[in-house]
């Protein structure tokens, strides 16, 4: 079985990359490993907008589709040797009371997986030459099985999907902040369709 990975809306704040922050690259989404002899993640600096959460919040992401969990859920993450994804130390400041969190840590997910079934799927893309280039927008998502137990969809980067065991962790009721969504009920942007 597989799944989206969303921050849960209706629990999380909105994050955005502060002007004191080392790297404003987008380079989250990318699906690859992050060249620190190029990109400077050296502090990685976000600001919490609004009233901080009620309870602990273990999965955000940014305006820059940066992923940031806490450090329980990497933990967790690295306990059951979960491939392709790599942390970096990041810090969340609350605008809105000045508190600074700096349990967090950046994932990168560096597996890109061409898993969007093309045929049964509804979606607009850009074709070159009779081949598919890029989409723009999902109606209707079927995937294929994936290799990788967490990944980036190719041509819709900023979709991440888990399967396998990554899907057990992310499951895990201990963890907030977090919304998997199959697939076919995605409504083609954090949410389910109703």
């Amino acid at each position: 079985m597989q799944k989206l990975l969303f921050p849960d809306i209706k629990k999380t704040p909105n994050i955005t990359l502060s002007d004191k922050a080392s790297c404003y690259e987008m380079i989250w989404e990318d699906g690859g490993h992050i060249d620190q002899n190029i990109y400077d993640l050296s502090n990685l600096e976000f600001i919490c907008e609004g009233p901080p959460p009620k309870k602990k919040i273990d999965l955000l992401i940014s305006d820059i589709g940066c992923p940031l969990v806490s450090e329980r859920l990497k933990d967790k993450l690295q306990e059951e040797k979960i491939e392709n994804i790599h942390f970096y130390p990041a810090q969340v400041l609350n605008s809105y009371n000045k508190d600074h969190y700096s349990n967090f840590y950046a994932l990168n997910i560096s597996k890109l997986e061409s898993c969007i079934d093309t045929e049964q799927s509804e979606f607009k893309g850009r074709i070159i030459n009779g081949k598919l280039r890029g989409i723009r927008r999902i109606n209707k998502l079927i995937l294929q099985p994936t290799t990788s137990a967490i990944c980036r969809v190719t041509f819709f980067r900023r979709l991440i999907v888990v399967s396998d065991l990554a899907l057990t962790v992310f499951n895990d009721s201990s963890f907030s902040g977090i919304k998997l969504i199959e697939p076919r009920r995605w409504d083609g942007f954090r949410g389910e369709k109703q």
